[in-house]
């Protein structure tokens, strides 16, 4: 069965499909996608190590026009050099504006070829197979693309929307139990955001301890990837009601620019940067219904995580060029309630490092616990 979720933009509307098994529409995508055009395949190297031979081995079967290149994995890969690598690439090929290129990885994968067809002959059509689980809950969705600067993460991109978006749940089975916890931050994220339903879904997947339920998964992609279709469909250029979705992403990036990116995923610093948002916002006076349910999903996954020293003191530096500022005071996204975020920018510093302080000695905690 396949669901699909429609994104509605200014000036595209583009499906995003979830289910199982997706080859044959996959491939019916990509020949109404290029009309006709060559179709360059751009593929993460830890999936197509995996699976790149036998999706490419189905598109064989169709009269589609393709090439193939393949980019390293991991946060470093968002770099100038990988670009130009991408760049060499697709111009050495002789791409043309009417051709389309294909993003096939998880949000590394995406962010970096979305920009690079954003850029290359002033933009070109592009389309996403998202392969993790935080690609196909969030990073594939919603044309943010981009590279990391070593001020900071996705400080230089654009806003280009795919074509479409195919979400395979078959994907993630390879995954590791690591990847797949990243990817279950952003669903973190979406259930706060989203109510108390939502919250008790995801708790019931973690408590299951079956991290591999492809039914359960495939849920949990429906869910995050229609809330967040929604909210770009609402505000496509992260002006008002999109800026949300950065709920706990200040946080989640100074950690990752503290570590040194790579040292903890994305989404596992997402998870961190949540319980920091929520301690920002009991200390801002938010007294949040439901927090006790949500506080404890937040621990559990905190519990998952792997153990890195993180210094509150290179955090704050790392957040002061969060790419949300407004007029240089910094956004935070909080919770009046759950289900209710509010967008708060007269934040005291003091009380933004006494968030921090608390959610690394929680993150601490946990970790113990569970080691």
């Amino acid at each position: 069965m396949i669901n699909t979720i429609e994104v509605n933009t200014h000036g595209l509307t583009y499906p995003v499909l979830v289910g199982e098994e997706l080859e044959a529409a996959l491939a019916d995508l990509l020949k109404r996608a290029s009309r006709g055009n060559c179709c360059f395949l751009i593929f993460d190297a830890n999936f197509y190590a995996l699976h790149g031979q036998r999706l490419v081995a189905s598109l064989r079967k169709t009269r589609l026009r393709y090439t193939e290149f393949v980019v390293p994995s991991g946060e470093k890969t968002k770099s100038d050099i990988v670009l130009s690598g991408i760049y060499d690439f697709l111009l050495g090929e002789r791409i043309s504006r009417d051709d389309l290129i294909v993003a096939v990885g998880g949000g590394v994968t995406s962010d970096l070829v979305g920009y690079a067809a954003s850029t290359v002959l002033r933009g070109v059509n592009w389309a996403v197979v998202p392969t993790t689980l935080l690609g196909m809950v969030d990073a594939a969705i919603g044309g943010k693309t981009g590279i990391n600067h070593r001020q900071g993460k996705n400080l230089i991109g654009a806003f280009w929307q795919p074509l479409f978006v195919c979400c395979d749940v078959r994907f993630l089975m390879t995954l590791s139990e690591r990847q797949i916890v990243a990817g279950l931050g952003e669903v973190l994220k979406c259930a706060g955001l989203s109510g108390l339903p939502e919250i008790a879904m995801l708790s019931g997947f973690v408590r299951d301890g079956d991290l591999y339920d492809s039914k359960a998964l495939t849920h949990l992609v429906h869910f995050s990837a229609e809330y967040k279709a929604d909210v770009v469909s609402k505000d496509e250029r992260d002006t008002s009601r999109r800026l949300v979705l950065n709920y706990g992403h200040t946080f989640a990036h100074g950690i990752e620019k503290a570590l040194g990116y790579g040292k903890l995923l994305h989404g596992e610093a997402v998870i961190i940067g949540i319980d920091a948002a929520l301690a920002l916002g009991e200390r801002c006076g938010y007294r949040i219904r439901g927090l006790t349910a949500y506080r404890t999903l937040v621990g559990t996954m905190m519990g998952l995580l792997p153990k890195r020293k993180i210094d509150p003191a290179r955090v704050i530096d790392a957040m002061a060029l969060d790419k949300k500022r407004l007029s240089g005071e910094q956004r935070f996204v909080l919770l009046r309630r759950i289900g209710s975020p509010v967008v708060e920018t007269n934040v005291k510093p003091a009380l933004v490092a006494a968030a921090i302080d608390e959610a690394i000695s929680r993150y601490r905690e946990y970790g113990d616990s569970h080691a």
